[in-house]
Parts: structure tokens; sequence; C-alpha cells
């Protein structure tokens, strides 16, 4: 019944469009959402129309809608009047208060906020519907969403919205990491069509910016190790517990933590890497992944915190799974409590370090496992790179392909996570590559000893 501005200056029935109509559905069943989306798909007039009809229907209910800068906290408020003004009679409240900030429902006893994002924001309410509005540009954001999150009761609803504006922000954080944030993703493909797109990419002419503003990808403010082009690239091959596999006709399985994007073949080849950590809240994950030898593919991944003894029983397990893969664990700090498991196991499959790295022979030592220091490190890095940019290796794991997109060369040229990111599935995945040196792919051509017994004996 409400209408809603269009591009030229008129009025239109607020009809949704397929994006909002999953953003609607997905609200009716969450209260705490982070939106990343491409631009102009109608998030800001949506959520509002949806916080304005709680508003108006309700009794006791405050909305607070929070831009970053007066421009936008007026566009917020011009949207509430256009709502107001266009709902019939019959369902339209009274105001008693309309201000450049407030709009209030006497006999309602709720009100409509519109505020800008200042460091207090929203202290001193209790807010049961909040939007934040493009926070990847907000100031100080860290304290205004604590403020904010205060305000918000548990069972209030709090949407955060934004086009992604570089990394290592708060709302990047936000999206990358675990929390209790659902999170949704609306690129272009969610409002416009491919001719469009392609319209707008030859306008843009800058592959980056359009990459940000379009397909919501979060670009580096630093210089990144993996290329950022790959990744992305890579990113078509991510695959989430559920999904079918009509290639291989298999379903995508998560079982005791591991995500299972394949099961091991008869005759399949395959090898474990693992970075350990202590295991406990708020440290480092332990994490492992498994690579096929022969086609490069990501065939498990596990990611959790779990102690250094119980990983090497989690190793020792699914190793054996896979053909009694080549395992290669980390050994620095609690890695030789995992060896130490390993080895009391029995494992038949482990991974003997090289002596030297920089000499022709290929000679290995009787020391188990990869031990990182300042030069492996970077051997390390460098290979699974080179790897990566040779399409050698198929990733499947999401978490894998975040921590690549957040590694970046540091202002002493080290390459380092992102502050406040973590670098253990990169980790996991290169000593697992580091494995792939050891183990021959091709036919073993024998000599035939028959060939070579003397023809005059009998044997």
């Amino acid at each position: 019944m409400c209408k809603i501005k269009t591009k030229s200056g008129g009025l239109k029935p607020f009809i949704l469009n397929e994006a909002q109509k999953d953003l609607f559905n997905t609200l009716k069943r969450v209260n705490r959402l982070i939106i990343l989306k491409c631009r102009q798909l109608g998030f800001s007039t949506a959520i509002t129309g949806y916080f304005y009809l709680d508003t108006i229907m309700n009794p006791g209910i405050t909305t607070a809608l929070i831009g970053y800068n007066t421009d936008l906290v007026s566009e917020l408020l011009d949207k509430v009047k256009t709502f107001y003004s266009s709902t019939p009679l019959e369902l339209r409240p009274t105001i008693r208060y309309n201000s450049k900030y407030e709009i209030s429902f006497p006999k309602m006893d709720s009100k409509i906020l519109v505020l800008p994002s200042t460091e207090n924001v929203g202290r001193g309410y209790t807010i049961h519907n909040c939007l934040m509005t493009e926070l990847s540009a907000v100031d100080k954001a860290e304290e205004k969403m604590m403020s904010l999150e205060a305000s918000v009761p548990i069972n209030g609803r709090l949407v955060i919205e934004s086009t992604p504006r570089g990394q290592g922000n708060l709302y990047h954080r936000l999206w990358m990491t675990d929390n209790d944030y659902i999170k949704k993703m609306y690129g272009w493909w969610w409002g416009y069509t491919k001719e469009e797109v392609d319209i707008i990419r030859r306008r843009m002419n800058n592959d980056r910016l359009f990459s940000q503003e379009y397909e919501c990808e979060f670009l580096s403010s630093g210089r990144s190790v993996f290329d950022w082009k790959i990744v992305k690239e890579q990113r078509k091959n991510i695959l989430k517990v559920g999904e079918y596999r009509p290639e291989i006709q298999y379903f995508v399985k998560e079982i005791d933590g591991w995500v299972v994007y394949a099961p091991p073949k008869t005759d399949g080849l395959y090898v474990v890497g693992a970075d350990i950590s202590e295991g406990v809240e708020g440290g480092d994950y332990s994490v492992a992944v498994i690579f096929d030898r022969h086609s490069g593919e990501e065939v498990a991944f596990y990611r959790g915190l779990i102690s250094p003894d119980r990983f090497g029983n989690l190793l020792n397990e699914w190793g054996r799974k896979y053909n009694n893969a080549l395992l290669v664990p980390e050994v620095n700090n609690h890695g030789l409590t995992t060896v130490t498991i390993l080895k009391q196991l029995s494992y038949p499959n482990l991974y003997f370090r090289p002596a030297k790295f920089d000499t022709i022979s290929g000679t290995t030592t009787d020391k188990i496992g990869w031990r990182t220091t300042s030069v492996t490190r970077l051997l390390l890095i460098n290979d699974f790179n080179k790897a990566i940019r040779d399409n050698l290796l198929t990733i499947h794991s999401k978490e894998l392909l975040d921590e690549m997109s957040v590694f970046i060369y540091d202002d002493k040229n080290d390459m380092v996570p992102q502050s406040g990111f973590h670098d253990d599935c990169i980790f996991a995945a290169g000593i697992a590559y580091q494995g792939f040196k050891v183990l021959f792919t091709g036919s073993l051509d024998q000599i035939n000893y028959e060939d070579y017994l003397p023809k005059n004996s009998v044997y």
C-alpha cells in the first residue's frame, strides 16, 4: 500500500524485487543479520519499509536507522516520510512529534529515530529494530557498534548492510569471522541482467573497482600475496555442506568436524597437511587439508579448536580412511605432541623432512614432519602461491580462500595476515603441497629381471 520514489523523481507502489523478497524472508527468522551488497539493489529502502511497518503496527516499538553521514541520514528520513504519507488513512497512525531525527506515534507509543553515527549513537534507548547502513564507511566503528549492541536486546533486530570498502575494517572483520550474525551476500546477479552489467563494466573500465562495487569483493588495501583475480576464480569452486556434486554423484558431508568434498577412491593417492595449535578458546585453530595427489583437488577439510593429542587421533583416523595418505604434520611447538600420538598409533605413512633445501640431492632425514623456520616459511608460501597461479590445485573450502584474500605484505615486506585474521588454513594447505614433492604419480618402469637371467641354466 505504500509508495517509494523512483530514480526519475516520481512515486510508484513499493513492489518487492527478488532480492528484497529474499531479504524479507530472512528477516522473518533471524534477528542479527549482515548484508554484503552491490549498489542500487534497494536494501536501505526495503529494510526501512520492513521496520516502518513493524513500528506502526505494534505498540511500544523503537526503530533506529543509522546513517554514516548527514546526507544518508536525510535520505533515510525522507524514505520514512514517503512511506508515511503514502500509507492509507485507515492505517496511518497519528504523529505527535516530527523533527529532524525523530517521528513519533503517540497512540502506539512507538517511534522511528533516524540518527547520524555519533560515538554514543543509540545510547539511552532500548531499540527493537536497528539498521546500520554502510558500516564499512563509518569512523570509529568499533565504539559505535558496541553502543548499538548494548541498546538492542537479544530478541531485537540488528541489521548491518554495506558495500565492501577495503579489508581490515570492522565490517570486513564481522563478515569474515565466526560470530552470531547471519550473513547474506547480494551481488549484481540479484538485480541486473548480464547485458546491463557488461555495459557498467565497460564504462567503469576498472576491474578491481567493478569487483568491489558489483561483485562484492573485499579488496586488500595492502599488497596481496595471492593474486586477487586467482582467488576470485577459485571461489567458483567453493562447496557447501549438503551440496550435490553430479560429476561424482556425491553430497558434500560434514563428519566429525571434517567437511568431506569427495570420498576416497580405491586407487587414490592422497596428502594430508596439518597446522597444529594448542586448541584453546581465543587461540589459533588446528587445521587439516587433504588433497588428491593426482588431480590437486581438495577432498576434505578440518578446522577447529582441538587439543594436539586428540588432533593426532583424528589425523590417524582420517589419514587411514584416505588410503593411508601421506601425513605431513607441522612439528613446531604443539605439533610434537601430535607427532608423538601418530608414532604411538603406528601411522604407516608419515612425512620425513629433507636434509637440506639448497643442495641438488634429495636426501631426507629421520625426522618426522614439517618444521617452519624463517627459511622454510618463505619456501612454503611461495611454492603454494605458485601452485595456485599454475592452477595445480582446486580449493573447495571458503575458509582457506578467505585467509588467502587477507594475506598481505606488511611494511617490512613480510607475508602476514591482516590484523585480526588467521593464516592456519594457508599453512595447512601449503604443508600439504610440500608433501606433493615426495609422492611420485607417474608409472614406475621397473627392470624385468627375467631379461637378465642366464639362458643356459635352469632357475
